[in-house]
């Protein structure tokens, strides 16, 4: 049996950043707890935006191939899942925006047997999720934080803690002067690893 697997999606295109600091540390407790994880930076994926292309429009994930089809592997065979972002005009990065839309063929609309559609989740509810991200202290994470909460929902996670830096600097990584932050985010990749899988 292969160890517990925590996807981290990162959105900041910077490496280095505050919220790529806060997503190593949820890795570096995941793997600590017995896990694997894997980090994957957004900014570096080749991912077309979706389309919009409406029910049933492919017997897999997405009518297109790209980095996509990675993502989909992780994030199904993940047991937890932490999203971290900057917060960009009151959301979430473009970057990760790109990835969170392309995955809404992971809870597909259908068209129903006896007329009008549903939605079909192709994974049950069973993984643990977490948010990070960082923003001024002018900036509200409210708005990222429920996009991202939705997203979780969609691919079969339920989130469970936000850790936000909030900060008067622009200094790329400036989380590192809040180590209780970065212990924070550590104990939290530790302890979804060490959690048994959610009820569905």
């Amino acid at each position: 049996m292969s160890a517990r697997l925590l996807v981290a999606l990162n959105g900041s295109p910077v490496r280095g950043s505050s919220v790529d600091l806060l997503l190593r540390a949820a890795c570096a407790g995941a793997e600590e707890a017995g896990g694997r994880s894997e980090h994957v930076y957004c900014n570096e994926l080749s991912v077309r935006p979706c389309q919009a292309c409406g029910p049933e429009p492919t017997t897999g994930y997405c009518v297109f191939h790209d980095d996509m089809d990675r993502i989909y592997e992780l994030l199904r065979d993940a047991h937890a899942v932490t999203v971290g972002s900057p917060v960009y005009f009151d959301t979430v990065s473009a970057q990760l925006k790109l990835v969170m839309d392309r995955c809404n063929c992971v809870t597909p609309l259908v068209r129903a047997p006896g007329g009008g559609y549903d939605l079909r989740p192709l994974w049950k509810r069973t993984r643990h999720g977490l948010f990070v991200t960082a923003c001024s202290t002018g900036q509200r994470h409210d708005f990222a934080e429920r996009s991202v909460r939705g997203f979780l929902k969609w691919v079969g996670a339920k989130w469970e803690e936000t850790i936000v830096w909030q900060h008067d600097d622009a200094d790329p990584g400036s989380v590192a002067t809040r180590p209780e932050l970065l212990a924070r985010a550590r104990a939290a990749g530790r302890r979804m690893i060490e959690s048994a899988p959610l009820e569905a």
